[in-house]
């Protein structure tokens, strides 16, 4: 269901946007939003949790930027039952990660809201900070504004690979989404996905809209273009792997490793010095430090069925190896094998956790 709510209009999707969380705070259909604000020093965009409406100002959940996936922000701000409700404006693969999260039990979503909206995309965060210094002035609002109609135009093949992949750019795992693609203004649609979605913006003046066509063709026209990228393997995933450091920075930024203790760190698996000499010895030699390629494909298996290729452990990585491209295509085809799409909906089964007598009976098939 598509709603058109009054007096949300601005004079451009930025301000819509703020207008619309305004309504929601004022009305007291929530008590706190959580949403990216730009800070008027420094380049940095971050989350920021808002209870007086007049502190909306500023706040950019377009900008081209993603410091962390947020889904980790809200666990964090869950963790303990509230009161309060709680609105968190979030990118489709927070939302995704969010659900997933709630799954895993690692998030108390009872006065918990998501919001969605239609992500354009963003750069890394270096690249981000390098073109907002070189955008001639025209500020961060003005920078965001501009990069939103390169997205519209369909001109962006500097951002993040993996936001190049990404199939799910509209926030329809959310409770509602804030849909601007395809408007002919700057107006936003309030997009209803659940009973929860509903009470959002009960009492907020609004008329109900039928389908909105441009909208749908510009997304089916931006979804062909993604899945022909998709069709690009790994080529050398063995020599990517020879790259790792093992730094752990791809776990520490990733939403859905949760563990507190993590059996992937060498002093959880029993390295000792004695073993490593023995390994050295009975080879001649071994790459230091040993077993990455065991660390990533341990991880790949815990994180296929959930992984909601947001891309931040490959901006994480300090030895460019194209994990976003690698996760995606590993989570793609595991996904599959189920029919499964981590964060599509809460009533989704996740795959590790339940068994079904006739699952992969095609695979037992071929072996028979």
């Amino acid at each position: 269901m598509v709603w058109k709510i009054q007096g949300v209009e601005g004079e451009n999707y930025l301000e819509s946007i703020k207008n619309f969380l305004n309504q929601l705070l004022k009305s007291k259909n929530v008590d706190a939003v959580l949403v990216p604000k730009r800070f008027p020093d420094g380049n940095n965009t971050a989350q920021v949790l808002i209870t007086d409406p007049g502190k909306l100002d500023d706040i950019d959940p377009l900008a081209p930027v993603q410091m962390v996936n947020s889904a980790q922000i809200v666990k964090e701000l869950t963790k303990d039952p509230v009161k309060e409700k709680i609105a968190s404006v979030l990118r489709p693969c927070e939302v995704r990660a969010t659900i997933e999260l709630i799954k895993l039990k690692q998030i108390l979503d009872a006065r918990l809201y998501i919001i969605g909206y239609d992500c354009p995309g963003v750069y890394n965060v270096k690249d981000y900070i390098e073109k907002l210094e070189k955008s001639n002035g025209i500020g961060k609002e003005g920078f965001t504004l501009s990069y939103v109609n390169s997205f519209l135009s369909g001109k962006q093949d500097t951002i993040r690979e993996s936001c190049q992949l990404c199939t799910h750019f509209t926030g329809n795992s959310a409770d509602i989404n804030i849909a601007w693609v395809g408007s002919n203004s700057s107006d936003v649609f309030i997009e209803v996905n659940s009973e929860k979605g509903q009470s959002l913006i009960e009492g907020l003046a609004g008329e109900k809209i039928g389908d909105l066509i441009e909208r749908n063709q510009k997304i089916n026209k931006i979804l062909d273009e993604r899945k022909k990228r998709q069709e690009n393997e790994i080529d050398d995933f063995l020599g990517f792997m020879q790259r790792c450091i093992r730094c752990y920075n791809c776990r520490e930024v990733c939403p859905l490793c949760y563990c507190k203790e993590c059996l992937l760190k060498p002093e959880k698996m029993g390295y000792s010095s004695d073993r490593y000499l023995r390994r050295a010895t009975k080879k001649g030699q071994i790459k230091m430090p040993v077993d990455t390629v065991l660390y990533h494909l341990t991880k790949i298996n815990h994180m296929a069925f959930s992984c909601v290729s947001c891309g931040l452990c490959e901006q994480a990585c300090p030895m460019d190896i194209p994990l976003g491209r690698i996760y995606n295509v590993f989570g793609r085809k595991a996904q599959a094998l189920f029919d499964y799409e981590p964060g599509r909906s809460l009533d989704d089964e996740l795959p590790v956790a339940t068994f079904k007598e006739d699952e992969l009976k095609e695979i037992e098939d071929v072996k028979e």
